[in-house]
């Protein structure tokens, strides 16, 4: 396939319906930040990863070494040397330098991690609406944009204060879809290797992706168009060496099993250079001569990455992690988990919008009367096909499958619509409306369903509901500087609203740390007390309202946990008033 998208509409197009995208796109960031009612500061960042990423950029301003990736106020003395990458942070830094000679450097901070997130929000739809607009024309792009938000796997992620790493990973994904259904085989081939290579370079959630889109590039290969996988292979393997030596330097070498290393490196480039250079040779010989090269490539990179990192053949990049904090911690991560283990309305919607895509692109394929269109719609199918397993095994990877979806279902609900205009039997109208919304708003239809059928209980809080660290920071950040004992969800955000270091987060880099967190909150009382003189910690904070601390009481009734909720801190702990409306608490030991 040399070409993309073929279009089987006269209105389709080669350009972007920017007016109507742009409509959808502020319309949908007021809802936001309606949504968030003003509450957009470091205290009220939903997640740890948003909080810690804040403070990571806040490191590189302050002289950080743009190579040292460690959080020194974690896990003190040593610190944490984290996985993550500057990639995300160039946004994020680049707006508050911006910003901050005209606001200030608080206001430049607010208004970076409300607008960053926006913005890659506005790229996803753009994205999506552009294949969109190609195939069915500029109506269909503006409804793929729609789609876009209704993507809450993804879009969520995309809300202001949500500046971690997965947006975009979300965005460069539709990047590397765009590439797939390019004109040309070589440049699409290209992009898509270069936008993977940037989403591995963020994170290796991005790997399975890879590895589908390699996948669809080899079935071409297979058909004689063998430009799709050459120039997927070698752009991939150049670009992620570029970004490797432009991120991580030559200070750290390690061989991780959770980021980008060089035995990553070196088994990229040893089957991008194989295939840049043997499969243009293949190229008149049968295709399965190419196959078998290709597969001795990867029985080489296998090799090699045995040799060089045998442990990271399992595949687990959290096997280093300790027993503890896997059972208590991992596995109780809702987007580490599968579908099946998510709530009924955002599980409907992981599952019911790729779904509905598949089956737009089995209509599609139906229809297609040339043999390339019914290539197209077959490959598509295909790679929704393997994003949507992925998502249905690991959350956070749905949203992928959903953005993918966006596109073939903006023409199922495009055309549904135009089936309600012109259908005069009212029962099939009413059917079509109630077609149209489970298109747009899969999650809430089953969710409001369950509720009636089987009404649950009351939801847990999160840990913002629960307590109000804007009104809790005053107090703490007037103490003096030092080590506190918290809990792993509260730790970042006490790290960007104060000076003080915390024992650990829910980082996995830090697991004896987490380890210690563990060991304090759910044994007796003088275990806490020999774990906070071990790690230097002279003040204990906790959240007794929040999930965290409620999933420690019940795991450990009789643990430390458990007894500062009921109220019966040790005699060696003294309360620190904190102001009573944040739901705080806060203990110092005492002086010997």
């Amino acid at each position: 396939m040399t070409r993309g998208l073929s279009g089987l509409r006269p209105g389709a197009g080669a350009g972007l319906p920017w007016r109507g995208v742009l409509i959808v796109w502020l319309l949908v960031s007021a809802m936001m930040l309606l949504s968030g009612g003003g509450r957009f500061s470091p205290a009220f960042f939903l997640d740890g990863d948003d909080a810690l990423r804040l403070q990571q950029v806040r490191d590189l301003l302050a002289g950080q070494s743009w190579f040292d990736l460690h959080q020194y106020r974690i896990a003190p003395p040593e610190g944490v040397a984290m996985h993550w990458t500057r990639v995300v942070d160039l946004p994020l830094a680049a707006l508050i330098l911006l910003l901050r000679p005209v606001l200030g450097q608080a206001q430049a901070e607010i208004v970076t991690i409300v607008l960053v997130p926006l913005l890659s929000l506005l790229c996803a739809m753009a994205l999506a609406a552009r294949l969109a607009n190609r195939e069915f024309g500029p109506g269909a792009g503006v409804v793929a944009a729609v789609l876009v938000a209704a993507s809450v796997p993804a879009s969520f992620r995309m809300m202001p204060l949500r500046i971690d790493h997965h947006a975009w990973q979300f965005v460069l994904a539709l990047v590397a879809l765009n590439g797939l259904f390019a004109r040309s085989a070589r440049s699409g081939g290209v992009v898509a290797g270069l936008a993977l290579a940037l989403a591995l370079a963020i994170s290796l959630e991005s790997l399975p992706l890879t590895v589908i889109v390699g996948g669809l590039c080899t079935l071409r290969m297979m058909r004689g168009e063998s430009a799709w996988l050459i120039g997927y292979l070698v752009s991939l393997a150049l670009a992620s060496l570029a970004l490797f030596l432009a991120t991580r330097g030559l200070s750290d070498l390690a061989q991780h099993c959770d980021a980008m290393s060089p035995v990553h490196v070196a088994v990229l480039l040893w089957i991008g250079a194989g295939a840049g250079i043997v499969l243009p040779r293949l190229r008149r010989r049968p295709p399965v001569a190419s196959l078998v090269a290709l597969g001795l490539l990867g029985l080489g990179g296998l090799a090699i990455a045995g040799t060089m990192a045998r442990q990271c053949l399992t595949g687990d990049a959290f096997a280093a992690l300790d027993p503890l904090v896997r059972k208590v911690w991992l596995d109780s991560v809702l987007e580490g988990l599968p579908v099946w283990r998510q709530e009924a309305g955002l599980g409907a919607t992981m599952m019911l919008m790729p779904l509905f895509g598949l089956w737009a692109c089995l209509r599609l394929w139906q229809r297609a009367r040339e043999i390339g269109t019914r290539r197209l719609w077959q490959d598509y199918a295909l790679v929704l096909a393997g994003a949507t397993l992925v998502g249905l095994l690991v959350a956070r990877a749905s949203g992928v499958a959903c953005l993918f979806a966006a596109v073939p279902a903006a023409w199922q609900l495009e055309d549904q619509f135009n089936r309600w205009r012109e259908d005069a039997l009212l029962w099939r109208r009413l059917g079509r409306i109630v077609l149209m919304l489970a298109l747009l708003l899969p999650g809430v239809l089953v969710a409001q369903a369950m509720r009636l059928v089987r009404p649950s209980a009351e939801p847990a809080h999160t840990l913002t509901e629960a307590c109000r660290f804007e009104k809790a920071v005053p107090a703490l950040a007037a103490l003096p500087r030092q080590t506190l004992l918290t809990g792993l969800d509260i730790g970042p955000t006490l790290l960007v609203t104060t000076r003080h270091k915390v024992v650990a987060t829910a980082h996995h880099r830090a697991s004896a740390a987490m380890r210690d967190v563990l060991d304090a909150f759910l044994r007796p009382d003088e275990v806490a007390r020999r774990t906070m003189a071990k790690r230097g910690a002279t003040l204990v904070v906790i959240c007794p309202g929040g999930s965290e601390a409620q999933v420690y009481a019940r795991i450990a009734p009789q643990g430390f946990m458990a007894h500062l909720i009921a109220g019966n801190a040790p005699d060696w702990l003294e309360p620190v008033p904190i102001a009573g409306q944040s739901g705080v608490k806060a203990w110092a030991v005492r002086g010997p």
